[in-house]
């Protein structure tokens, strides 16, 4: 046993958010924090590594010292990986290979201006790389894939597959979880609940549960009004026989007493089913609270012309730093498109260039003049006094009344919407952010990393309407789940241009692998090739063998298995032209 938490309580003036939590934490293990915005995730990191202290409980820990390291969910501090660059030289010599692998290179050569100008993905990647390079015994990671570009996603998988530590992640990324982690610990009520197997499996187990629980429940209500039918009946019983008691023992010698025990019977059978049925509601199976199902709702003006967006021959630097150049692509209407590309390559930019925030260096964009768009950004307003009520009451009163049922559709409570904005947590001001932006109909929607800071059950909601929506999106998202789900085109930002690929992310992954795999081995004889394939195809079939569905490493060479199958496909159709 590395950690262990016990009877943990935390409070936040009359709000309870941890209450009694019991966590044991052991050498080797990879365990997912998962549960809804405000469940007390970051709270708990906070408890176990120092950072707050707990109201009631113990954290007790096998070790005399601990070494900790904690990424938390707003690091952003310069200053962070600064003081990495002037340890000894074998944390600094591990900082900059991690980095590097990050595809941060050459960190030392770098400005300090460039250092204070990092993108967001840029911060997570040096505070990752910063806290890996002091060697930690246990690693917290919350929301380490925000802002990440997929490039440093798979790396850090690789990196958690080698690490001998223990980690907690802290993640509403479900494909990261998928291949990463070993149990998940779900934080609901102010409890933890220990699931074995990654998300997935997970999310069945969470439904399977649910399921057994309402059966149960029905069937308790069904037996409670069967006892309330006979409690009933039995009530009419003894009435009649109180009444026969009066009446036909009259008279009769011994008869009113033989009635009267009658009566008695009855009375006492009656009382006996009324404690039977209070005992079963007060000891019996609640009711299953349903997941709230978070409703995005989403309209779309009617559509006009087939053209929505076009680009031509486009160019954006910044001084010496050349994002893009000569790049032309289109969105058309309807169509549901996601931007992928690395941390720093102008996604961003490119949204605010449509959005006509930044201006083009060479090139242009045309925009359907009866187009309406609406915007979410990736950056939240912060420290906000005001409450959202005071923000709308100048509206008029249905347009009030709309605001406030999609805010409780997206799942935040009415009596959030009184405190100020500042204090909100972040999943809940980025519900509110998109809330306004969705009020309207739109042709086209944009969103830049909408998913941050959303608990997995709003995730998956937003996921399922957006798949519906009848207009044209255009996404940047690391969230490879929602990408794979939602677009079925990408915009590619690749060797400093702009690219248009007809597939969603996974047709573009695959064939990126390939071809890369393929350039790698450069080998003339084609049977050799084909004969090393099914060498890589066997050997990866039989190490699949030995792990199960859900155990991090399944995950990647499940992966690997299909990029193979797929080069082999590809070289069996080349063999016959």
């Amino acid at each position: 046993m590395l950690l262990s938490c016990r009877k943990v309580k935390k409070s936040f003036g009359g709000l309870i958010v941890l209450n009694g939590v019991d966590l044991d934490i052991c050498q080797g293990d990879r365990i997912g924090l998962v549960g809804r915005n405000g469940a007390g995730k970051t709270t708990l990191a906070n408890i176990i590594t120092g950072y707050l202290d707990h109201d009631e409980g113990s954290i007790i820990t096998t070790r005399q010292q601990l070494n900790i390291g904690y990424l938390r969910q707003t690091e952003a501090r310069t200053e962070l990986f600064l003081d990495v660059l002037n340890t000894d030289c074998q944390v600094d010599s591990e900082f900059h290979r991690l980095a590097s692998h990050l595809g941060m290179n050459r960190v030392m050569d770098w400005s300090m201006e460039r250092l204070q100008n990092l993108s967001g993905g840029e911060k997570t990647k040096m505070a990752l790389a910063s806290i890996w390079a002091s060697n930690p015994d246990l690693l917290i990671m919350d929301e380490p894939t925000n802002h990440m570009d997929y490039q440093g996603v798979e790396y850090l998988v690789s990196e958690l597959a080698r690490y001998q530590g223990t980690a907690i992640i802290i993640s509403h990324d479900r494909h990261f979880l998928d291949r990463t982690v070993s149990n998940i610990a779900d934080i609901e009520k102010g409890t933890v609940r220990i699931y074995p197997g990654n998300y997935s499996s997970y999310r069945e187990l969470k439904r399977q549960e649910c399921e057994s629980k309402l059966h149960a429940y029905q069937s308790q209500q069904k037996e409670q009004k069967e006892i309330d039918y006979a409690i009933a009946r039995l009530k009419n019983w003894s009435d009649k026989a109180h009444r026969e008691s009066r009446q036909k023992g009259a008279g009769i010698k011994g008869g009113k007493e033989y009635y009267r025990k009658k009566a008695k019977k009855r009375d006492q059978s009656v009382k006996s089913q009324i404690k039977r049925l209070e005992k079963m509601r007060q000891d019996g199976v609640e009711r299953p609270e349903e997941e709230r199902q978070v409703d995005f709702i989403l309209n779309s003006m009617k559509k006009r012309g087939r053209r929505l967006l076009e680009a031509k021959g486009i160019a954006k630097s910044y001084g010496n730093n050349r994002l893009f150049e000569d790049s032309t692509f289109y969105i058309n209407r309807g169509e549901k498109i996601g931007i992928l590309g690395p941390n720093g390559c102008g996604k961003s930019t490119i949204l605010k260039m449509i959005l006509g925030q930044e201006n083009l260096d060479a090139g242009e964009i045309f925009l359907s003049q009866s187009a309406r768009m609406t915007y979410v950004s990736q950056e939240l307003p912060q420290g906000e006094k005001v409450d959202f009520i005071s923000l709308v009451k100048d509206w008029n009163l249905d347009d009030q009344k709309h605001i406030f049922q999609l805010l409780a559709a997206l799942g935040i409570d009415y009596d959030r919407l009184g405190i100020a904005m500042g204090e909100l947590s972040r999943g809940e001001r980025m519900k509110i952010s998109m809330g306004l932006a969705i009020m309207g109909e739109y042709d086209l929607l944009i969103f830049d990393e909408p998913t941050n800071h959303l608990d997995l059950l709003s995730r998956e909601s937003m996921e399922q309407s957006l798949m519906h929506f009848p207009g044209s999106i255009l996404l940047i998202s690391h969230d490879r789940y929602l990408l794979e789900q939602v677009c079925d085109h990408m915009l590619i930002f690749d060797k400093q241009r702009i690219i248009r690929f007809e597939g969603n992310v996974s047709d573009y992954l695959d064939r990126k692998y390939a071809a890369e795999y393929q350039t790698s081995f450069k080998i003339s004889d084609m049977e050799e090739e084909k004969l090393l394939l099914e060498t890589r195809i066997t050997r990866v079939l039989s190490q699949l063998s030995l792990y199960k569905p859900g155990e991090p490493d399944y995950a990647a060479l499940e992966d690997e298995y299909r990029v193979l199958i797929r080069c082999r496909n590809e070289l069996g159709y080349n063999s016959n032209i």
